[in-house]
C-alpha cells in the first residue's frame, strides 16, 4: 500500500522525529509501568503482587483493545492545519502524563487499576495515530528503516525509563510524577513537529453508527494476510513481554534475590536486553529494505526468541537470565526492524490506515498489556518455569502464523 502524501523533501527529519517521540514517551510510560508499578504493588501487598499485577494488566489490556482502533479511526477523519495525526498524538501525550502521575497517588488497588486503564487509553490515543504516519508519509521502500527507528525509539525508551526510574526505587510516588512530567515536557514539542496539513484530503462520507461499527471488522477470508499478521504479532509479544513484565519478580522468586537486590539488578538486565535489541534492530531494517523481504526476518527473529527460554529453564540463576535476555533481545530487535513495515504492506485501504493500523496495534499494545494477566495465570498454575515454556511455545506459534502470508515476501 503506497503513502497518501508524497514523500517529504526531508524524509530523514520525519524519521528522526518519529523515532524521538517514541523514545521520550516510552521512557516515561515504560519507567512507570515496567519498573515502578511492580514495586509499588509489591509494597502494597507482597503476597498478592502477582495476582494484582495480572489484574492491572488484564483490565488495562481491555481498554487498549477498545481504544486503539477508535483513536486510529478518529485520526483518519480529522482534517486540520495540524493534519490527521498530530492533534491526537499531542492530546494522548498530555493525558498519558497525567495518568502516570495518578498511578502513585493511592495505595488502593482498584484505583491503581483505573489509573492504569486511563494510561492505556491515553497511550492508545498517542500510538494509533503515530503508527499511521508510516503508511501516510513513507515510501514502501523506506518503511523498513522507518519501522526500525520507531521500534528502536520505543524499546530504548523503555530501557531509558527503567534506568531513570531506578533512581526512585525508594521514592516511588515521586518517580511516577517524574515519569509523567518527562513524557509531557519532551513529547509535546515533538508531537507538534509531526503536523501536516490535511485540509485538502478527501473527507469520508457520514455513516450510521451501525455502518461505522461494522467497518472495524476486517474479514480474515477477504484479507487473510491482515489476520495472519495480527495473530502472529499478538502471540509473539504476549509471550515475550510476559517474561519481561515479570522480570523483577523472576529475579526475586525464581533466582532467589531479595527485593533490594532485584531492584538493583533489574536496570542492568534491562540494559542488556535493550542493548541486544539495538544491535539487531537498525541493521535488520536496512537489510530487509535491501533484500525486499520481510517474512524471513520475522521467522528467524521469532526462532531466536523461542530458543532463548532454554537457558533459564536449565539454570535458574541471574547469569542464565542474562544470557537468555541477550538472545531474546537480538531476536526481538530483528523482529521490530521489519514489523511495522510488514503491517503497512497488508492494509486493505490507505484512506483508513489509521483505523486499520489501530486494529493491528491491538496486537502490540494488547500483547504488552495483556502479558501480565496471562503471565500471572501461568505462574499461578505452573510456576515461573511454566512461564518460560509458555513464552517458547508462543514464539513457535508466531512462526507458524507468519508462514501463510502471501502478499509480502
Amino acid at each position: 500500500m503506497s503513502a497518501i502524501y508524497p514523500a517529504p523533501p526531508r524524509l530523514g527529519r520525519l524519521m528522526a522525529t518519529y523515532g524521538a517521540i517514541q523514545l521520550v514517551v516510552n521512557m516515561g510510560n515504560g519507567g512507570a509501568s515496567t519498573y515502578l508499578l511492580p514495586l509499588w504493588l509489591q509494597d502494597i501487598d507482597a503476597v498478592g503482587k502477582v495476582t494484582n499485577y495480572g489484574l492491572v494488566g488484564t483490565m488495562a489490556a481491555t481498554c487498549a483493545i477498545i481504544a486503539q482502533p477508535l483513536w486510529g479511526a478518529a485520526s483518519d477523519r480529522t482534517r486540520s492545519s495540524w493534519g490527521r495525526r498530530a492533534p491526537w498524538i499531542a492530546t494522548g501525550v498530555a493525558c498519558l502524563a497525567g495518568s502516570i502521575a495518578l498511578l502513585g497517588a493511592t495505595r488502593m488497588v482498584w484505583v491503581i487499576v483505573m489509573a492504569a486503564c486511563a494510561c492505556q487509553i491515553a497511550y492508545s490515543m498517542f500510538a494509533a495515530p503515530l503508527s499511521a504516519i508510516v503508511a501516510d508519509r513513507t515510501p514502501v521502500e523506506r518503511r523498513g528503516v522507518m519501522s526500525a527507528l520507531g521500534g528502536a525509539g520505543a524499546y530504548l525508551g523503555v530501557l531509558g525509563g527503567v534506568l531513570a526510574a531506578s533512581v526512585f526505587a525508594d521514592r516511588l510516588r515521586i518517580g511516577f510524577v517524574a515519569c509523567g512530567a518527562f513524557a509531557l515536557v519532551l513529547g509535546l514539542p515533538l508531537a507538534v513537529a509531526l503536523r501536516r496539513d490535511s485540509h485538502r484530503l478527501p473527507r469520508e462520507p457520514r455513516r450510521s453508527a451501525r455502518v461505522a461499527l461494522a467497518s472495524y471488522w476486517v474479514s480474515p477470508r477477504q484479507y487473510p494476510d491482515f489476520a495472519w499478521v495480527f495473530a502472529a504479532r499478538l502471540v509473539l509479544i504476549t509471550g515475550f513481554w510476559g517474561i519481561y513484565s515479570f522480570l523483577i519478580y523472576l529475579a526475586q522468586d525464581y533466582c532467589g534475590l531479595s527485593r533490594q537486590a532485584a531492584a538493583d539488578v533489574y536496570p542492568l538486565l534491562s540494559a542488556l536486553l535493550m542493548g541486544a535489541i539495538l544491535v539487531a534492530i537498525v541493521p535488520g531494517g536496512w537489510i530487509s529494505d535491501r533484500l525486499g523481504r520481510r517474512k524471513i526476518v520475522v521467522i528467524v527473529a521469532s526462532a531466536l526468541i523461542g530458543l532463548s527460554v532454554i537457558v533459564p529453564l536449565a539454570s535458574p540463576t541471574i547469569p542464565a537470565l542474562a544470557v537468555s535476555l541477550a538472545i531474546a533481545g537480538l531476536g526481538f530487535g530483528a523482529y521490530l526492524s521489519v514489523d511495522q513495515a510488514l503491517m503497512t504492506q497488508v492494509l486493505p485501504s490507505a484512506a483508513a490506515a489509521g483505523k486499520q493500523l489501530g486494529i493491528l496495534n491491538i496486537a502490540q499494545a494488547g500483547g504488552q498489556v495483556l502479558a501480565p494477566g496471562v503471565a500471572a495465570l501461568v505462574i499461578n498454575l505452573a510456576g515461573y518455569r511454566g512461564l518460560y515454556v509458555f513464552a517458547g511455545l508462543a514464539a513457535l506459534a508466531a512462526i507458524a502464523l507468519v508462514i501463510p502470508i502471501r502478499s509480502v515476501r
